[in-house]
């Protein structure tokens, strides 16, 4: 079960590996069908399970799309392709990564409406994607991230209303919307549902401040 499961995580790397292209052809190189999957660059896996945990491959220069393989790496807690030059959709495969804690993605050309399955990652405490191109509206669903401490989601072209849900996720300590063409309101209960709030960021968003 283990060997084919860890082969079920290799094919996903792999299929990622065939959509994108970097300086030195550091993963087509090092990211072979020869050598095990743990000993990947920016891949880490689990002690006991040996299942693919984390993959890291921020500020690697990379370019490509993401392909809705990666929501096959069932044990995956970190998803860290931040600082690169990824394109395209996210696929709503991802909505699959139910053990997922950091998802970051910032600082890429992503684009399309953000996928109301990104809800389903109940486990996400931080959701980075600022700095893209993502468009369309907020999808009602981020209100199920039950566990989510920062919602990064700044200098996008998203529009419309805000759901007022997102002030009720109570573990929430940053909100970083600014920079977006989106508009909504302030709840004036808002403090009481967001007790570890630190650092909101609203700048050129049109919000009243109470419902």
């Amino acid at each position: 079960m283990t060997v084919r499961n860890l082969n079920s995580d290799q094919f996903a790397l792999l299929e990622f590996k065939d959509r994108i292209a970097g300086p030195q052809n550091v993963i087509a190189n090092n990211w072979t069908a020869s050598t095990s999957v743990c000993n990947w660059i920016g891949v880490s896996c689990g002690i006991l399970h040996k299942r693919v945990i984390a993959l890291n491959l921020t500020s690697m220069n990379l370019r490509g799309t993401i392909p809705p393989h990666l929501g096959n790496l069932s044990f995956l807690l970190s998803l860290d392709l931040s600082s690169n030059h990824f394109y395209g959709h996210l696929p709503k495969e991802l909505g699959q990564l139910h053990r997922l804690r950091t998802f970051r993605l910032s600082y890429n050309r992503l684009n399309g409406e953000i996928s109301s399955c990104l809800g389903n990652l109940q486990r996400v405490r931080r959701l980075k994607m600022k700095n893209n191109n993502f468009t369309g509206t907020l999808p009602e669903t981020l209100v199920n991230m039950s566990n989510l401490e920062i919602l990064n989601l700044g200098f996008n072209q998203l529009s419309g209303q805000v759901p007022s849900s997102i002030f009720k996720i109570s573990s929430l300590k940053i909100i970083d919307l600014c920079s977006n063409s989106l508009s909504g309101s302030l709840p004036n209960d808002m403090c009481q549902h967001l007790p570890k709030l630190e650092v909101l960021y609203l700048e050129d968003i049109e919000f009243s401040l109470f419902l």
